[in-house]
């Protein structure tokens, strides 16, 4: 008899029987209740959770991004079908049983970056189809109590990241009863504790083929550490030491099957010892060996040879794909890396961020690879430093990619100079091997492998040379785009052989010294052309549109940016087959009214786009022609939403829409006659309003007047006592410096130094204009940069043009006698009198700047 039916009859022989079956089904009616009502509450809370939360299908797929959403709990109503849940960067602490629903489909989770300290035994039992998971970056000590027994039981892992973790613990223990669950799990990222011990747990993971661990601590990774995974079939071992281990060197020496090694950032160990160490592995073939950041911390500037002995292991290996960046390396001996069978399998290099004193010599070794395909090479300042960079295998994306998409170095400063190549499609066939002997920088003879799809090559030592001959250019009938941008070269106008297939070249931040005829006849199957930020010869080239581009019958895009176009150059749009002429950011006011019938004529014959964004547009009603026009022409601007122009008030309109924005300017001119009328008819009555509103518009004035004529004091009345006013072409330090210390500090006088006090950017004339009105004094330093900076002297004009009886006496001149020998520009001699001039040469600086001071605080 079951202790149920005991009790009943119990209760039936004291006659309350009737009484327990009511008040027992009570109970019952109230729990079900409650749970209809805590269900009905969790659904509702649930659909409020991931509102935020985007949900994107593809295909077969459904992800739901909840990423940097601040969650500090796990958020509920995920749909029934999602496969793939991101809730990276949130403030998840713990994750409890079954905090998840029943989600059959899911197949990738990411936490990575949240607070998390433990997760529960049946935390993860509800993800039936679980293979990726990512606990990184969190506040896991990987031991039994964050990680119970039990938790990865019948969960199919085959990835698991748990890396990047906030211990603040140097010793602990993995939890073993924990990871001897994971019998399907094929790739493993795990932090390390100081003295690793990866037990029996460990060993049944006999599926396992990648292995990361991340060595964060002030101690060394030993020998027999990794010993365990020694019985299983591991292809890729991957260590990060953070710039704080030591990497014992035989450790990789137990693992000959390995297909990919990657070390990174360890210390008090070189790159020479780490290749030496590849002893046991010499006639293998794998697919990638990379040591990166491997050096000793504290050395110095040593000389770090990459010397053929080193190497010895190394060229005996057939290998695909070879990174030895940030090794601080200065010199590549002959032979080190051009012997066989090393050279025939290469088929990607990366060398960057070393320190190697002969940079272009690289070029012309590359002819000994003749499979590569990818060769990436940059240097920057940062890395004669002696900066100790660190390169991390993952981040909040990893677990997403696949091992295609995982960049194992990111790329360098697009800004310095960069010779950079690429191709769509592969050559095939093989170059012939050249000697590897150190020539001149840029030789006139420049073979490289006909594979080469990938070129990346930005030194920083030394400049280019410039291009002075005939450059002959080989195996590279498979670029189709070529970048060559900030190296300062001025070239003559040759020819380049071996690039006639290119489709797209991309010139900026170098110069010509003769109109690139025969140049641009080296590219005849161009469809894209960039001649941005030409430093020298420019007017060369729209001189001479007709015969420079003659010969290029495919190019369909033009980019002539920032070179100080005032209109668009005579003839470029007679190119046969343009579509597309991009002058962006140059001085264009309007379009001349040749340049727009020029235009209509050929819109009328095909397709023409134009794009003016970044220009100086004016739109008051003395252009109302060019705003109309841009309205009705069959022209295409490109990005018009983006282009702004200014009016007759000074102000910087934003030209969302160049219809409205015609429409309106029309009614603004309009209004201005019918207000004149107005004004005729009642002037009386409007006398008032017409000395107030003038009052206003020259508060300005009324404050000079004040302090020059009642004594005030101008500290009082003015946000800035001096603005100084330079070209951003001159020492901007030695402005900030020299007059922070002289008249700042020294002098007690408040500075406006558009550098550091506008908002950050180019700088507009509406600054330039606000800063003069709100200044006592102006200060001009007029150099020959001054003179050559257009873009320097069209803010000073334009400011001085939108002011109201502006006077000499407002500003002072300081400048060098170098300017004596040009004409000066027109608002110069409009602003000069005898008593604003002080040179910067010919007075002692001492008496320079207290006759300065003077200048500054005298109301004359």
């Amino acid at each position: 008899m079951s202790q149920q039916t005991q009790l009943l009859i119990s209760v039936k022989r004291n006659g309350v029987a009737y009484e327990y079956k009511t008040m027992t089904a009570n109970i019952l009616l109230r729990i079900l209740i409650q749970w209809i009502s805590a269900g009905s509450l969790l659904c509702s809370t649930s659909r409020s959770d991931i509102k935020n939360c985007k949900i994107v299908e593809t295909g077969h797929e459904v992800l739901v991004n909840c990423s940097g959403m601040t969650f500090d709990d796990l958020p509920k109503g995920f749909p029934n079908n999602v496969s793939i849940i991101d809730l990276t960067r949130n403030s998840i602490t713990s994750i409890g049983n079954m905090s998840f629903p029943i989600l059959p489909e899911l197949h990738t989770l990411s936490m990575y970056n949240n607070k998390i300290t433990h997760l529960e035994e049946g935390s993860l039992k509800s993800l039936p189809s679980l293979t990726k998971l990512d606990l990184g970056k969190n506040k896991l000590n990987l031991t039994s109590q964050a990680l119970p027994p039990g938790l990865f039981e019948n969960v199919p892992l085959k990835l698991l990241f748990l890396t990047d973790m906030d211990i603040r613990e140097s010793n602990w223990c993995f939890a073993e009863d924990t990871f001897a669950q994971l019998h399907e799990l094929e790739e493993l990222a795990i932090d390390s504790p100081l003295n690793p011990h990866f037990g029996v747990g460990f060993s049944n993971m006999t599926n396992l083929q990648s292995l990361t661990v991340r060595f964060c601590q002030n101690g060394s990774l030993n020998e027999s550490a990794l010993d365990v995974f020694t019985k299983v079939n591991l292809t890729k071992l991957q260590i990060y030491a953070c710039n704080k281990g030591k990497i014992d060197g035989k450790l990789v020496a137990k693992f000959p099957g390995l297909d990919i090694l990657d070390i990174r950032n360890a210390v008090n160990n070189d790159l020479a010892e780490r290749l030496i160490n590849l002893k046991n592995y010499s006639n293998r073939s794998m697919t990638r060996i990379s040591f990166i950041a491997n050096f000793i911390i504290g050395a110095g500037h040593q000389c770090n040879m990459l010397s053929v002995f080193a190497t010895r292991h190394l060229v005996t290996m057939c290998v695909s794909e070879v990174f030895l960046a940030s090794n601080r390396i200065t010199i590549i001996a002959k032979g080190a890396l051009t012997k066989e069978p090393f050279s025939l399998c290469l088929h990607s290099l990366d060398l960057s961020h070393n320190m190697i004193l002969d940079e272009y010599p690289l070029l012309q070794t590359l002819n000994m690879y003749p499979n590569l395909n990818s060769f990436t090479f940059a240097q920057t300042d940062q890395d004669f430093k002696l900066m100790n960079v660190k390169y991390p295998f993952f981040n909040s994306h990893s677990v997403f990619q696949s091992s295609d998409e995982k960049m194992v170095l990111p790329r360098g400063n697009p800004e310095q100079c960069v010779f950079s190549a690429s191709s769509v499609l592969k050559s095939k066939g093989q170059n012939s091997h050249m000697d590897a002997a150190v020539k001149d920088p840029i030789p006139t003879q420049l073979p490289f492998p006909q594979n080469l799809s990938s070129l990346y090559f930005a030194p920083v030592l030394t400049p280019f040379d410039n291009f002075l001959d005939t450059l002959n250019f080989s195996g590279t009938q498979g670029w189709k785009t070529l970048v060559f941008a900030n190296c300062s070269v001025q070239a003559n106008d040759v020819r380049i052989m071996g690039l006639e297939n290119l489709q797209e070249l991309h010139i900026s931040g170098n110069g010509f010294t003769e109109p690139p005829k025969a140049l641009l006849k080296s590219f005849r199957n161009l469809n894209v052309l960039s001649l941005n930020h030409i430093t020298v010869g420019f007017n060369l080239i729209i001189h001479n549109m007709k015969g420079i581009f003659a010969n290029l019958q495919h190019l369909e895009k033009l980019h002539l940016l920032n070179n100080g176009l005032t209109d668009l150059p005579p003839d470029v749009e007679n190119i046969p087959n343009i579509s597309m002429i991009d002058v962006s950011y140059n001085l264009i006011h309007q379009l001349s009214v040749d340049t727009r019938q020029r235009l209509d004529i050929v819109s009328q014959q095909r397709n023409l786009s134009v794009n003016l964004r970044g220009n100086p547009l004016l739109c008051g009603c003395a252009y109302l022609d060019f705003i109309v026009w841009l309205t009705e022409t069959d022209v295409r601007f490109v990005e018009s939403s983006h282009y702004m122009c200014r009016n007759d008030g000074g102000q910087m309109v934003n030209m969302t829409d160049i219809a409205n924005a015609s429409l309106n300017l029309w009614r603004e001119c309009i209004s201005v006659v019918c207000l004149s009328f107005a004004v005729c008819l009642l002037f009386l009555f409007f006398l008032v309003l017409s000395l107030s509103s003038h009052i206003a518009r020259n508060v300005h004035l009324l404050k000079r007047w004040s302090v020059k004529r009642l004594g005030f004091n101008f500290h009082r009345y003015f946000t800035y006592d001096v603005l100084v006013y330079y070209s951003t072409k001159d020492d901007y330090q030695w402005v900030l410096n020299a007059f922070t210390q002289e008249i700042e500090i020294s002098r007690d006088l408040t500075l406006c130094i558009p550098e550091r006090d506008f908002e950050p950017g180019v700088y507009t004339c509406a600054e330039v204009l606000d800063a003069i009105n709100n200044s006592w004094k102006t200060v001009i330093i007029l150099t020959e940069a001054f003179l050559e900076d257009e873009l320097c002297y069209f803010r000073l004009s334009s400011a001085v043009d939108a002011c109201e009886n502006m006077k000499s006496d407002r500003f002072i001149i300081l400048y060098t006698n170098a300017i004596l020998r040009h004409p000066m520009p027109p608002i110069i001699n409009q602003l000069l009198n005898k008593d604003n001039m002080l040179s910067l040469e010919s007075t002692y600086q001492e008496e320079l700047w207290e006759q300065l001071y003077n200048r500054i605080v005298s109301k004359d």
